[in-house]
C-alpha cells in the first residue's frame, strides 16, 4: 500500500490510490483532529485492488507520521508489510442439505454458513445484518427450489476481515455449484444437465442483493451450454483427464468455466484447457472485458490451488510469494478460450464476474478425473494426500 499525506495545522491534503475515498478522509480526520471538509483527498489509478484499498488503515499510517514529523510522507508499505497486515478474505464452514422427490427433482435446500462477518469491527453494525456481507439470499437457487433455507452464524475472531474480489460469491459459488455436483453424483444424474432442468428457460426474477434488481437463471442456463459445448464436455478422453463446470450470476452478469484436467497416479494436477465465458449485457469493451474475465480465472485458480494464510502464536506465517506463491503463466493452459455472449441488455461491471466459478470448476472436474472429492480450499497438497489414502 502506499500514501502521500501532509497534515498542516488546518487542513490536510492526502493523495492515495483508493477504492473508497470518503473512508480515506474519514481516517485521516480521526487521526488529525481536523473536520472533514479541511481532508483534501486526490485520487490516483488505484491499480490492483481487489477490495483491499476499500480500507484506509494506511492513509490513517501516512497522515499520523506527517502529524508527528510536520512534513510531506509518501508512505510505501513493502510487500511483506501486505502480506502480514491485511484485511483478509473470509474463512468459513459451509453446510448443506437437499430433498429431492420421486422424479430427482430439488425440491427443498439449505445451506448454513458459519464464518466471521467482514462487517464485524464496522462501529454501529447490528448484529442481525453481519450476514448480508456473507450470503445473498436471492441468489441461486432462491426461487426455484420451493423451500429455501439460507442461515449465518458469525464467529468473531481477532484477525481483520475484508473483502475480496466478488465478496460473497467468491466462496458461495463455490460452494452451490459443488454442493450441485454431490447431488448429481448420488442420485446418478449428469451434473450438467441437473444444472440445466434447474435454471429453465429464459425469464427475469425479483433480485434484492447488491449489483442487481432482476436475475435471469436462462441466462446461467446459456453460458453453461455454451462453454459445455466448446469443451466437448460429452467427448471421450483419456484415461486420467476429467472435465467439470460451473456457471454463477454475480453482481449482475452471467459467467461460466469448463475446465479439463489430468492427473497422475501420484496426485500430479494439470490443467490442460479452461473455456470460460460472460454475459454482461452489452459489452462496451470487449477487449476489457475478455481481460477481466481471464484475469478473474487465473485469480480464482491462483486461490483454489495454492494460496493460504496461517496464523500462530496470533502472527501471520506468510510474509511475500515464496510462501504465499501466484499462479504463473507457465502453469496457465495454452488452450484457454475466452468469449462473450452478447444479450441485449445494459452493460454490468465486469471485474468480479470471471472469479467465482472457476474453483468449482477446476475441483468438478478433478472429481471427473480421479473420484477425488475436494471440499476445501486451497488445494495445495490435498489432491496427493486423497489419492495416496
Amino acid at each position: 500500500q502506499n500514501c502521500y499525506a501532509y497534515v498542516k495545522k488546518e487542513e490536510c491534503h492526502i493523495i492515495v490510490p483508493t477504492q473508497m475515498p470518503n473512508g480515506a478522509s474519514r481516517a485521516a480526520a480521526a487521526v488529525t483532529g481536523l473536520p472533514r471538509e479541511n481532508i483534501h483527498v486526490d485520487m490516483t489509478r488505484v491499480g490492483g485492488a481487489f477490495g483491499r484499498r476499500l480500507t484506509a488503515d494506511f492513509v490513517a499510517e501516512a497522515a499520523m507520521i506527517s502529524m508527528h514529523t510536520g512534513w510531506p510522507v509518501k508512505l510505501q508499505w513493502t510487500r511483506e508489510d501486505d502480506v502480514k497486515n491485511d484485511f483478509y478474505r473470509p474463512a468459513g464452514l459451509h453446510e448443506l442439505s437437499a430433498a429431492l422427490d420421486e422424479d430427482n427433482k430439488v425440491v427443498a435446500w439449505t445451506q448454513r454458513l458459519a464464518s466471521a462477518s467482514k462487517y464485524y469491527r464496522r462501529p454501529n453494525m447490528p448484529d442481525d445484518k453481519l450476514w448480508e456481507a456473507e450470503l445473498y439470499s436471492d441468489d441461486f437457487p432462491r426461487g426455484i427450489v420451493d423451500n429455501f433455507r439460507v442461515e449465518y452464524f458469525h464467529n468473531a475472531i481477532g484477525i481483520p476481515r475484508g473483502s475480496w474480489r466478488a465478496p460473497g460469491h467468491n466462496v458461495n459459488a463455490f460452494t452451490i455449484q459443488s454442493f450441485l455436483d454431490e447431488l448429481a453424483d448420488e442420485t446418478g444424474q449428469d451434473p450438467l444437465q441437473l444444472r440445466l432442468d434447474m435454471l429453465g428457460e429464459l425469464r427475469e426474477m425479483p433480485y434484492s442483493n447488491h449489483g442487481a434488481t432482476s436475475y435471469n437463471p436462462g441466462r446461467v442456463a446459456r453460458v453453461l451450454e455454451f462453454v459445455a459445448e466448446r469443451i466437448d464436455y460429452k467427448g471421450e478422453r483419456p484415461h486420467g483427464h476429467g472435465v467439470g463446470l460451473a456457471a454463477h450470476f454475480t453482481f449482475g452478469g452471467y459467467a461460466a468455466h469448463a475446465i479439463e484436467v489430468s492427473v497422475d497416479e501420484d496426485g500430479g494436477l494439470t490443467i490442460e484447457r479452461i473455456v470460460a465465458a460472460i454475459d454482461c449485457g452489452y459489452a462496451v469493451n470487449p477487449n476489457a472485458v475478455e481481460a477481466q474475465l481471464q484475469g478473474g480465472t487465473i485469480d480464482g485458480l491462483s486461490t483454489a490451488l495454492e494460496l493460504e494464510i496461517t496464523v500462530k502464536d496470533g502472527q501471520i506465517q506468510q510474509s511475500n510469494f515464496h510462501d504465499y506463491p501466484l499462479m504463473k503463466i507457465a502453469a496457465v493452459p495454452a488452450l484457454f478460450e475466452s468469449h462473450i455472449l452478447p444479450y441485449d441488455n445494459n452493460p454490468t461491471g465486469v471485474g468480479e464476474i470471471g472469479l467465482p466459478t472457476a474453483a468449482p470448476a477446476l475441483t468438478s472436474a478433478i472429481f471427473a478425473a480421479t473420484g477425488v472429492r475436494i471440499r476445501e480450499l486451497p488445494i495445495r497438497g490435498q489432491l496427493r494426500e486423497l489419492m495416496s489414502g
